[in-house]
């Protein structure tokens, strides 16, 4: 069995979506929903059981990104795991057969795919998903716990990992749970794993979609929450680039996508350029902090800014 397993919280915009497509899936196994809500408000826990789900509600103050996965573990009947949220769908009917099939391996303890943006007129057309070449299999193995001997940098590239798409064995969730961490679990999970030895593998021909419109403030603090997060954990700082160019080929791709009406495409170059403007900032400011400041003043910001995680929404008409 599949125990398909994710964090909502008022998501009923999105949820039906979300829900349809793993009803559709082409699998063997039975497939469980258990969905964990964290104070809906809205109808999502209606929709959840109208769709089946084993629905677990949990408070807001007690929902954390690490420990309500973990709590999802430990209440799944499945033998695997797949993770995925609220306002992401599977691109195709054998998303999660193809991720399974992995697991006929017996080393084999985790998968994850990729996301990407729908090619859908209510979505930022220039970040619309078009594969550039054949998706290749990657396989992340360090016997003898060797992963411990690659470099900082190496490391934190090789734990690159995402729980909008990923799949588990439950006993290596077990064996390893996520750590009590309001962000950046999916990582630091990888990078455990690899730390012991793990085989865990990037499979980018599974896609699921997920889709944030990119306001000024989302992008300002859910990129200086990534960065604090990949400095805290990783000593990684993502790097400003004082250059036009993406935003110049978004403008670019914008333009000259023809299903897009001549009158939005000023709204989503604005939109493309607020954005940008948006990341530049959140970035220089963490990093003027640093400096400035330290480690310190890094935690009085980060307080400040990040008191609530930004919960991704959709454009509003």
């Amino acid at each position: 069995m599949v125990t398909v397993i994710i964090p909502v919280k008022n998501g009923e915009s999105t949820l039906g979506s979300c829900l349809t497509a793993f009803k559709s899936q082409r699998l063997s196994d039975s497939v469980e929903i258990l969905v964990i809500d964290s104070g809906s408000t809205d109808n999502s826990i209606s929709i959840a059981y109208s769709y089946g789900a084993r629905v677990i509600q949990i408070t807001p103050q007690s929902f954390n990104h690490g420990m309500t996965r973990n709590l999802g573990a430990q209440l799944a009947s499945g033998n695997l795991l797949y993770y995925t949220v609220q306002d992401a769908e599977l691109s195709d009917m054998t998303n999660l057969a193809n991720m399974s099939a992995h697991f006929q391996d017996d080393q084999v303890q985790a998968v994850v795919g990729i996301q990407g943006y729908p090619k859908e007129l209510s979505k930022n057309p220039a970040l619309w998903f078009n594969r550039s070449s054949k998706p290749s299999l990657e396989i992340r193995h360090y016997k003898d716990k060797s992963f411990s001997n690659l470099s900082q940098k190496e490391q934190f590239e090789l734990s690159s990992w995402d729980n909008v798409n990923a799949m588990y064995r439950k006993s290596a969730l077990i064996e390893i749970p996520f750590r009590n961490v309001d962000y950046c679990e999916d990582w630091l999970w990888a990078n455990d794993a690899l730390k012991q030895g793990m085989k865990i593998l990037r499979d980018p021909s599974i896609l699921i979609y997920h889709y944030h419109h990119l306001t000024f403030g989302y992008v300002f603090k859910s990129k200086f929450i990534l960065n604090y997060h990949f400095f805290t954990h990783f000593r990684e700082q993502l790097n400003i680039k004082l250059t036009l160019i993406p935003f110049l080929r978004k403008v670019y791709r914008v333009i000259n996508i023809r299903e897009v009406k001549w009158y939005n495409k000023p709204y989503w170059i604005l939109h493309n350029m607020f954005a940008h403007l948006s990341n530049f900032l959140s970035i220089l400011l963490f990093k003027l902090t640093l400096i400035l400041g330290g480690t310190k003043l890094l935690e009085h910001i980060y307080s400040l800014i990040c008191k609530k995680i930004p919960q991704g929404k959709l454009k509003k008409y």
